[in-house]
């Protein structure tokens, strides 16, 4: 089966041709197995249905993940440009309330999760997921890597930002990624041999914030898909900061990948410029997602 991402990654690049398509795409999807998927799938289904002019299918879908599921969402996505049609429907209206107030109590509970407990290996890998995700999906996204290897010990960091229904997002601000950088802190004096950070999308950006602007160290940073909006004002501390700590560099990105690549390429040219121990492969055919064969982590020793 397809993870859930991949699906709704297709969806968006159907949709890019009309609405109606990629609806019908992802209801059939859906309906196979409607138990291995999420709140992200039943909003892309609701997004999708009022773009295509269909409100009351909309509406159903967001009743079925509110109501009946007992899911939420972060306010503003309810606020997306796809659902305008609902705006003033009094059902909208009282599911969005009731998905607010899941929101918010979810914010005042939620703390970061760090995995790690102790050293269990003799090298290291530290996962950070994207936004719309967690730690469990970073796990299973990056677990590929390691082929098994038990030289590797796997952990990950989870936002304490709720972003949905089970699922964590960063901001890209000066608070955000202190659990990231939290974590490498912890574990970069425990005796591994190794230690390589990977994170997606969002998660690359906690990254280069934590080398950044705090002590937080590795040996290999690993980006895949990168969204990095640091790079606007740090472009130089970022630099910097894999000079000084000695911090070797591989970023992968989809072709396909309209936001992301244009990112990825300048973080390459940059580093690339003052020395850096750097690699970039770009993923033909690719989106903002995970290739489908997985580089090998001994491809970036």
């Amino acid at each position: 089966m397809k993870k859930e991402n991949d699906l709704l990654e297709e969806a968006l690049s159907i949709a890019e041709n009309g609405y109606a398509a990629a609806y019908q795409f992802l209801l059939e999807e859906y309906e196979k197995k409607p138990e291995q998927y999420g709140p992200q799938t039943l909003y892309f289904l609701a997004c999708l249905a009022g773009g295509d002019d269909l409100p009351e299918k909309a509406l159903e879908w967001l009743r079925k993940a509110i109501l009946d599921n007992g899911w939420w969402y972060r306010p503003e996505v309810l606020e997306d440009e796809d659902l305008a049609s609902l705006k003033h429907n009094p059902a909208f209206i009282s599911l969005k309330s009731i998905s607010d107030s899941r929101y918010a109590d979810s914010v005042s509970r939620t703390r970061e999760v760090f995995t790690w407990e102790r050293k269990q290996a003799d090298k290291l890998f530290l996962a950070v997921h994207g936004n719309t995700q967690n730690g469990q999906i970073a796990r299973d996204d990056w677990k590929p890597l390691l082929r098994d290897d038990t030289q590797w010990q796997l952990e990950t960091i989870q936002s304490a930002e709720p972003d949905g229904y089970g699922t964590y997002r960063w901001s890209y601000n000066m608070v955000s990624y202190a659990p990231v950088a939290n974590a490498i802190e912890k574990i970069q004096n425990k005796g591994y041999t190794k230690i390589v950070c990977g994170g997606f999308s969002a998660g690359c950006d906690m990254l280069l914030r934590a080398i950044v602007f705090t002590p937080a160290r590795c040996d290999i940073l690993i980006l895949q898909s990168p969204w990095i909006p640091i790079m606007q004002d740090h472009s130089e501390e970022v630099v910097n900061a894999f000079t000084q700590k000695n911090i070797a560099l591989r970023i992968f990105c989809g072709s396909d990948d309209e936001d992301c690549l244009p990112m990825a390429k300048h973080l390459f040219e940059v580093t690339t410029k003052e020395g850096i121990h750097v690699e970039i492969a770009i993923q033909e055919g690719n989106r903002h997602q995970f290739p489908k064969e997985s580089f090998k982590l001994s491809d970036v020793d």
